[in-house]
C-alpha cells in the first residue's frame, strides 16, 4: 500500500502538519510520499505546465482587478481550468491512495479533482472545499447556494463565489471522498454542506511527535520579562488577529513587565507597539521552532476564524500556555483555565485579562507540566496515526 500526499506548496501550515503525518507513516512502515506541485513546476519537464499555471494566475488577477469587487479580501481560488494530470503521475509512481491536502491556487481543476482514478481521502485545512472560491468565509452564503440576493451590499461585477460553488456542485456530490477535518467547528460547517452529502467524514486533529516537541531548558534572566510569543505566516492577514493583541499591549497591560516576539511575516502595526518587542521571519527549521517556543512565556494567537490551529498544540507540547478567542476551533485545543485562557471574542480587553492570568498562574513548573499533559493526551501522534492508517486500509481493501 503506498500513499501520495499531494498539496500546492512546501511552505505554510498545511506542508507542516503533512509532513508530520508523512514522517509519522513513515515511522510505521508505511509507504508514503509528498507532491508539492509548487517544486513539481520547477522541473525541465514541467516547463508547459510552468507557462499555463502562471498563464492562469495572470488572467486571475486581471479579474479581481478589474472585473468583479469583493469584500472579503482573503485568498481566493478559481481552480476551474485544467492544469494538473495528476493520474499520470500517481500511475508512474504505482500510488494506492491519493490523499489531498491544500490544493487551491489553480493547481488542478474541480474536474479533474473528480477524475482521480485512486481512493481519495481529503484533508480540509480551511473552507474552500465546501464553500466557494473563498478560502475563508465569514457569511453563510454557502449554505444559500450564493444565490444573488445573499450577496453582500457594495460587492459587484462577478459573483465568483457563486460560479466556483456551481463548478462545486456540479461535480463533488458524485464523487466518493474520505474527508478528514481537524475539528469540530470544521465538521459542523462541512455537514451543513450539499457538496459531499455522499463522502464519508471523520474528525482527525493534526498530529505532533511529542518526542521532539518537548520542554528544554533554556537560561534566562532572573529579572528578565515575560516573554510573549505571537506567530503566524500570514500576521498581516487581519484573520490572525494582530489588531486585537496590538490594543491589548497598548491599553491594557503594564508594558515594564512583558515584551513581544513575532515569528513570521511582520504585521503592519509592529513599530507602533509600546512594549519592549522583537520581530524574526518566517522559520523554517523545526528545532528552531522548538527553541523559540521554550524560550517564550505564553503564546498568544487571536485568531478570528481557525480551522484548528497547530500552533496551539507546539506551544502546548512545550508547557507553554496559549491566550486565544473562544468561539474558534483553538477552544478544541485549549481547556480555558487549565492550558491557557479563551477570551470574549473580539475583546483586547479580556484578551489583556487571559495574559495577566496566565503571567500568575501557569507559569509555574508543575502548571507547565500539566498544559503538556494534556496536549499529549489529546494529540499525540502514537495515538492518532493508526486513525489514518485503518483509513488506508480501508480504501485500499475496497480497490484493490
Amino acid at each position: 500500500m503506498k500513499i501520495m500526499h499531494i498539496t500546492f506548496s512546501s511552505e505554510g501550515g498545511a506542508a507542516v502538519g503533512i509532513k508530520r503525518l508523512h514522517n509519522s507513516l513513515l515511522k510505521k512502515k508505511i509507504k508514503s510520499e509528498i507532491f508539492f506541485f509548487k517544486d513539481y513546476l520547477n522541473y525541465p519537464k514541467s516547463i508547459k505546465m510552468y507557462y499555463k499555471w502562471n498563464l492562469i494566475i495572470f488572467f486571475k488577477r486581471l479579474v479581481l482587478k478589474f472585473l468583479t469587487f469583493r469584500k472579503n479580501k482573503e485568498s481566493l481560488s478559481i481552480n476551474i481550468i485544467d492544469n494538473l494530470n495528476i493520474n499520470s503521475i500517481l500511475k508512474k509512481n504505482k500510488i494506492d491512495i491519493v490523499h489531498l491536502h491544500w490544493i487551491g491556487n489553480e493547481m488542478i481543476s474541480i474536474k479533474q479533482i473528480t477524475n482521480i482514478q485512486k481512493p481519495v481521502v481529503w484533508t480540509f485545512h480551511d473552507m474552500w472545499p465546501f464553500v466557494g472560491a473563498e478560502h475563508f468565509c465569514y457569511d453563510k452564503r454557502f449554505l444559500n447556494q450564493y444565490r444573488p440576493t445573499t450577496r453582500s451590499k457594495g460587492e459587484h461585477g462577478i459573483d465568483l463565489d457563486r460560479i466556483v460553488w456551481k463548478e462545486k456542485q456540479k461535480y463533488f456530490p458524485n464523487k466518493n471522498f474520505y474527508i478528514t477535518v481537524p475539528s469540530k467547528w470544521m465538521m459542523k460547517n462541512v455537514v451543513k454542506s450539499k457538496l459531499f452529502v455522499n463522502s464519508n467524514k471523520i474528525i482527525l486533529p493534526y498530529i505532533l511527535d511529542l518526542k521532539k516537541w518537548k520542554k528544554i531548558k533554556i537560561l534566562k534572566k532572573k529579572k528578565s520579562k515575560i516573554k510573549l510569543l505571537f506567530v503566524a505566516s500570514s500576521s498581516v492577514n487581519f484573520r490572525k488577529g494582530f489588531n486585537y493583541l496590538f490594543d491589548a499591549i497598548n491599553k491594557h497591560l503594564d508594558k515594564d513587565l512583558y515584551s513581544l516576539l513575532v515569528v513570521g511575516e511582520k504585521p503592519k502595526k509592529f513599530d507602533l507597539l509600546e512594549i519592549e518587542k522583537e520581530f524574526l521571519p518566517m522559520v523554517k527549521n523545526e528545532n528552531k521552532m522548538i527553541k523559540i517556543f521554550n524560550s517564550s512565556d505564553i503564546f498568544v494567537l487571536p485568531s478570528l476564524v481557525e480551522s484548528f490551529g497547530q500552533v496551539y498544540i507546539e506551544a502546548g507540547a512545550v508547557g507553554v500556555p496559549s491566550i486565544a478567542f473562544d468561539k474558534t476551533a483553538a477552544a478544541e485545543i485549549i481547556v480555558h483555565k487549565k492550558n491557557g485562557y479563551l477570551a470574549k471574542y473580539k475583546s483586547s480587553k479580556d484578551l489583556a485579562k487571559g495574559i495577566i492570568w496566565a503571567r500568575k498562574s501557569l507559569l509555574d513548573k508543575n502548571s507547565r507540566e500539566n498544559i503538556r499533559n494534556i496536549i499529549f493526551n489529546k494529540f499525540s501522534a502514537e495515538q492518532k496515526i493508526s486513525d489514518y492508517i485503518n483509513i488506508y486500509k480501508s480504501l485500499y481493501g475496497q480497490f484493490k
